[in-house]
């Protein structure tokens, strides 16, 4: 990504009002503009919301979800979605689309600033299969006869939203991030059958990156716990994202696996910024949070990935959510990730 999108949106907004929640968007991503989450706004207006409505056999009531499979239309239902899959046409894709209260607001300003990037967040694969495994009560994670839905699901919704984001400015790349919170789960699954979870894990981040990168997407990985890294690394994502401020060594143990990662072109987000409450924000100053990505930038250098390599892919950002926050003090801390993605180029 160029220079203009070094900082990336991240997180949902406090904002109680649409045209205060524009005015950061254009004023700050207007190269990157994204589906802000404005749960102030909408309760309905959740990246669970987003990701799991209108899909075959799944319900999303008062924040719980659960997966119907008895309903004699849940077959036909699940056809129609492999067929979604499968031809990504828009008469296919149409019914499975997605409401949000920052959609209009979005593809007007695809159309105005035709921004070399749009960025779409959904939640990913891995999360999706923990979540509905949840409500089923059964073990869904390795049952082959269930990834198709774990994967379509997260599938059909980008794609009609990277046909949407094309519609608006062909020349638009759609960057599609897919978060996955569930992910530092993985630790605890793989005790069971290493050798199976960690191919079935990352055969299911393939599949869905690959689709989506055939559709002439980039695609980004997101979770701001510990995880291992190199299996969406391996599995073929553009971007990770990942919270530096908490977890600052948790790429330091996969050096060369991030050079490879780095030279075939990947982006690492560092999420430095905390935005954990006002106080801590009221805090926070540009030089103290310049010194904290110099001091994580070094952990990873002395690991042994070349400094040039690491600043080149660098991009910058909050580390959460910021809808418990006051506007003033979540525009603050927007502000300071933007301050700081410009001295990225002299971080050396």
């Amino acid at each position: 990504m160029n220079k203009t999108t070094k900082c990336l949106p991240l997180g949902a907004l406090p904002y109680d009002k649409l045209k205060l929640a524009t005015a950061m968007v254009a004023k700050l991503y207007n190269q990157l503009p994204f589906i802000a989450l404005l749960p102030n706004i909408s309760q309905l207006d959740t990246i669970e919301y987003r990701s799991f409505q209108n899909l075959p056999g799944i319900s999303y009531e008062n924040g719980k979800v659960s997966l119907n499979q008895i309903s004699y239309t849940f077959n036909d239902e699940i056809s129609d979605l492999d067929r979604a899959f499968k031809s990504s046409k828009i008469d296919n894709l149409d019914k499975y689309g997605f409401d949000a209260e920052f959609m209009e607001k979005y593809f007007h300003m695809i159309k105005k600033f035709n921004p070399q990037y749009a960025m779409v967040n959904l939640l990913g694969p891995f999360t999706i299969s923990q979540i509905l495994t949840a409500s089923a009560n059964e073990l869904m994670l390795t049952d082959k006869s269930y990834k198709r839905l774990f994967t379509h699901a997260v599938c059909v919704k980008a794609l009609w939203m990277i046909d949407k984001i094309k519609h608006c400015c062909p020349q638009t790349v759609p960057v599609i991030i897919l978060e996955e919170p569930m992910f530092t789960k993985y630790g605890e699954l793989k005790q069971g059958n290493v050798d199976s979870s960690y191919k079935f894990i990352t055969d299911l981040f393939s599949t869905v990156i690959q689709k989506l990168k055939n559709a002439g997407a980039l695609v980004g990985i997101q979770c701001m716990d510990k995880c291992d890294w190199a299996i969406p690394i391996k599995a073929g994502v553009d971007l990770i994202s990942y919270d530096a401020y908490n977890n600052p060594n948790n790429l330091t143990i996969i050096p060369d696996i991030l050079i490879d990662f780095i030279r075939r072109g990947g982006i690492i987000n560092w999420g430095i910024v905390p935005v954990v409450s006002d106080n801590v924000v009221k805090e926070l100053s540009l030089d103290y949070l310049q010194k904290r990505l110099e001091s994580t930038f070094e952990g990873v250098i002395i690991s042994g990935v070349p400094a040039e390599l690491l600043h080149k892919s660098a991009m910058v950002s909050v580390n959460g959510n910021m809808n418990q926050l006051s506007a003033f003090f979540a525009e603050r801390a927007i502000m300071l990730a933007s301050q700081l993605s410009s001295k990225l180029g002299v971080l050396v």
